[in-house]
């Protein structure tokens, strides 16, 4: 039976490489040691079955599974492979600088909020990240202690003394 199943499935597989134009098709064979083969149909795998299992030819290549060495046999789309790269977002980490009397960061996702906590967890400011990425958030108001800096992509620890 099982050399039946494997039969049909490779079969599948080598009429399923008349049609390599319209879908990336590979067979995919595992044995029960772990080694897994992956053979685009459009190679033109060669399948012959020998007296005690499969010998797999394609391109230059040639693999012998015993019917105990194998394990699984599938066929199956491949992935499709990227032929451009459309487009390239560097993604930097926000900066945060201190100057007098206020917090400075640059490098934020335009629209996010940038929010200051205290210690305790009590949010004591809040800004949005303008367009350029930047915010400005000012300290007159707050007490001498550690706060907390957090924006969508990184948070910072501040002492104002």
């Amino acid at each position: 039976m099982k050399q039946k199943l494997y039969s049909l499935l490779l079969l599948l597989a080598v009429t399923l490489s008349g049609h390599a134009a319209d879908a990336q098709w590979c067979l995919v064979v595992e044995s029960a040691g772990g080694e897994t083969i992956a053979i685009g149909v459009d190679q033109k795998p060669v399948i012959k079955t020998v007296a005690d299992g499969y010998e797999l030819r394609y391109g230059e290549q040639v693999t012998a599974f015993t019917w105990s060495e194998l394990k699984k046999v599938t066929v199956r789309e491949t992935e499709p492979t990227p032929t451009a790269v459309e487009e390239v977002k560097a993604v930097a980490e926000p900066s945060f600088r201190l100057a007098p009397g206020e917090i400075l960061i640059s490098g934020a996702e335009p629209g996010s909020q940038a929010l200051v906590f205290a210690v305790g967890g009590r949010q004591a400011l809040s800004a949005r990240v303008g367009q350029d990425g930047s915010a400005h958030l000012s300290t007159t108001g707050l007490k001498a202690g550690v706060y907390i800096v957090k924006t969508n992509k990184s948070t910072f620890k501040i002492v104002k003394k």
